[in-house]
């Protein structure tokens, strides 16, 4: 049994990581930890596994404080290609943390093989591991581990550099290893549907520096499937509920575990635990949305306004040029005028005159009638 009680981190540059994280885990047990990124849950990993020191807080592994790497444990990184060494062969580097158990050449190379199997590689022994594809190669990781036979084996986002199909062919691998030896696994993943589809409790971390959150058991039948599992209800409300419960923990710095804020007004109250079913929590979460909904309905009505103001500046630059107009057409209508009573003048004093003189007199009067005809727009001719 893994027991976690007061556990505080801070690094050198007075970065407090984790922050009086308490946590029991059960042998035999399943436990995914999610929570926001960078929230601390690689620096629990280290500090479980011995590599870092923490600040304070105790950590004890079957009763055994864990001051060091402990003999029964074994972790399997993200990044296989760092782990493994590529100088090795495959069985060679399955077998090499075999030697601290004392074990002897052919005992290696025997468990080696046997591990190799387990995960489906028994014809890779003798192969590099540049020669494997990247999920072959995390499943020599996992081999590795599983040959160890470790009480407490530690998993630091393990799936996140392999393609979706081959996670979900590792996670039904690391489901088999569970269900046939047993073993103690902490899994750490960002992959909330991965952390319920795997784990028998989830514990979700908040913002750094971390606490529990909270701690959610998984009510799922322990032979699982890919396609059936997830299409269960209770798979579905899980994911509902860790999701709401990882966004909520990333509000607050050290936030409150959600028991505690469910009785609060504080900012991280919602992260509290929803009582009820999946419809009541889909309710809750609709009532945010309708307060929006007014202020979304007026947004058609402003657009459907700005084509009227965009034709008040077409429909004054239409009068402005219609009076232009007019004052252009004014000095020719005068002229016309003038012309025209001219033209009257003469005729009288033609009819009064010589026959040369009316012809005269008409010949102007026609040219300013044709001009008063065209320039005044169907006025009549007044010779």
């Amino acid at each position: 049994m893994l027991q976690i009680t007061g556990l505080t981190h801070s690094y050198a540059d007075g970065h407090k990581a984790i922050d009086g994280l308490d946590l029991t885990v059960p042998d035999g047990e399943l436990l995914s930890i999610v929570g926001p990124s960078g929230c601390g849950k690689s620096t629990l990993l280290r500090c479980i596994a011995g590599l870092i020191a923490p600040t304070a807080g105790t950590l004890t592994l079957n009763g055994a404080p864990i001051s060091g790497v402990p003999d029964d444990l074994a972790v399997v990184f993200q990044d296989y290609s760092r782990s493994l060494f590529p100088w090795l062969t495959v069985r060679d580097n399955v077998a090499l943390p075999l030697r601290r158990r004392g074990m002897g050449r052919g005992e290696r190379r025997a468990a080696a093989q046997e591990a190799l199997e387990s995960v489906g590689l028994p014809d890779a022994g003798r192969k590099y591991p540049w020669q494997l594809s990247g999920g072959m190669q995390q499943r020599v990781s996992i081999a590795r581990a599983l040959a160890y036979r470790p009480s407490l084996l530690l998993m630091d986002e393990p799936f996140g550099s392999v393609d979706a199909q081959t996670r979900e062919d590792l996670e039904d691998l690391v489901l088999g290893v569970h269900r046939t030896g047993k073993m103690t696994i902490l899994l750490v993943t960002h992959d909330i549907d991965e952390s319920v589809y795997v784990g028998d409790r989830v514990v979700v971390l908040n913002r750094s520096p971390a606490r529990v959150h909270a701690d959610i058991p998984v009510g799922l039948p322990a032979s699982r499937d890919q396609i059936e599992t997830r299409g269960l209800p209770e798979f579905v409300r899980l994911r509902a509920e860790v999701g709401r419960l990882v966004r909520g923990g990333a509000k607050v710095p050290g936030a409150a575990p959600a028991g505690e804020a469910a009785g609060s007004d504080g900012p991280d109250a919602d992260a509290a635990p929803a009582e009820g079913s999946g419809s009541e929590l889909l309710a809750k979460a609709a009532k945010p949305a309708g307060k929006k909904s007014p202020a979304k309905a007026d947004a058609p009505a402003k657009n459907e306004d700005a084509p009227a103001k965009d034709e008040t500046p077409a429909k004054d630059d239409a009068a402005a040029k219609d009076k232009a107009a007019a004052k252009d057409e004014a000095p020719a209508l005068d002229e016309a005028a003038g012309k025209d009573e001219a033209a009257v003048k003469d005729e009288a004093a033609a009819k009064s005159g010589s026959g040369t003189a009316r012809k005269t007199a008409r010949k102007p009067a026609g040219k300013a009638a044709s001009k008063t005809a065209g320039k005044s727009a169907g006025k009549a001719d007044p010779a």
